[in-house]
């Protein structure tokens, strides 16, 4: 029998098991903080009680915009406590952390689903470490419009068409059993409109096409997935601002992927002139110098003039 894929585990029913009411061995506090989750916050639930001897799961609310706290309130042992006035979800991370009983606690995110077996063999890692964590798999669900009306390619790149097959009639002698591979749309469509047949595009409608998975037999593997938000200003610089002053605060410079994304989050605040330049340099002259790097000899050096002319 074939396994069952991860999407339809994460919509399929799946009794309640409490794994602490029937063995607390190892039990532990579970810390989540939340302002929203995602429509499968219930099911990632039941996975989370079913493998983790849940002693008690701390829920931080920081303002909660939908039903998350009400969902959680339909499982055992939950206490939510009130994060409202808290600026950042490292702070609600550390109050919450302040609540935990247990001898070792679990930090988890709304968004996650346990697999079977883990917690078995992610305990055995208490032996070894005081703070570890794991690989993760990535599941992508995204629903997103995706509009063609105004492109010249074959439009929807197929996925759902209609025609007439005597049409079709015209042009079978027309297209050869050699180079139609995943360019159909544009090259059957324009061999009918050689035939003087026409050709429409219907923008009312619209289709779902499913990105995910499946067995190839070109042994073709995922290796990265992109996709694009749209995020207001505001938010975009709380982001980037909260993102770069915490790595100068709390961290040092002293791998290629921090220093890299340090570059890139100063380049976006300073491109898109969310901060003053020479105000954040002051700023992290006097937090961590050794981020300066950041910025050019040139920068620097117009920085210090400034200052010693009392420009700023």
């Amino acid at each position: 029998m074939t396994e069952q894929s991860i999407f339809q585990r994460l919509y399929s029913e799946e009794e309640f098991v409490d794994r602490f009411a029937n063995n607390p061995t190892h039990a532990v506090d579970v810390i989540i903080p939340v302002l929203h989750t995602n429509e499968l916050w219930y099911k990632n639930l039941i996975s989370i009680y079913r493998e983790i001897p849940v002693n008690r799961l701390l829920l931080g609310d920081g303002g909660c915009i939908d039903d998350t706290i009400e969902i959680a309130k339909q499982f055992p042992r939950v206490e939510v406590f009130d994060h409202k006035q808290f600026k950042t979800l490292g702070y609600s991370i550390m109050q919450l952390i302040k609540e935990v009983q247990t001898e070792f606690f679990i930090y988890l995110h709304s968004d996650v689903y346990i697999a079977d077996g883990w917690f078995d063999k992610f305990y055995l890692n208490t032996e070894k470490y005081d703070w570890f964590e794991c690989e993760q798999r990535h599941v992508c669900m995204l629903y997103y419009e995706r509009k063609f009306a105004d492109e010249e390619r074959g439009f929807g790149f197929g996925g759902t068409q209609m025609g007439r097959k005597a049409a079709f009639d015209d042009i079978m002698n027309d297209l050869d059993d050699d180079y139609i591979y995943r360019n159909e749309d544009i090259i059957i469509r324009t061999a009918l409109q050689k035939k003087g047949h026409k050709w429409g595009f219907d923008d009312t409608l619209f289709h779902y096409h499913e990105s995910m998975y499946k067995q190839s037999p070109n042994g073709r593997k995922l290796k990265s997935l992109k996709y694009d938000l749209e995020i207001p200003k505001h938010e975009q610089f709380k982001h980037w601002n909260m993102q770069l002053r915490g790595f100068v605060k709390y961290l040092e410079p002293n791998t290629p992927s921090l220093r890299q994304d340090a570059l890139y989050l100063k380049g976006q605040l300073l491109g898109k002139k969310l901060v003053n330049k020479y105000e954040l340099i002051e700023w992290i002259e006097k937090t961590n110098k050794n981020w300066l790097f950041i910025f050019t000899k040139k920068e620097l050096l117009r920085y210090r003039l400034k200052k010693f002319l009392k420009i700023i």
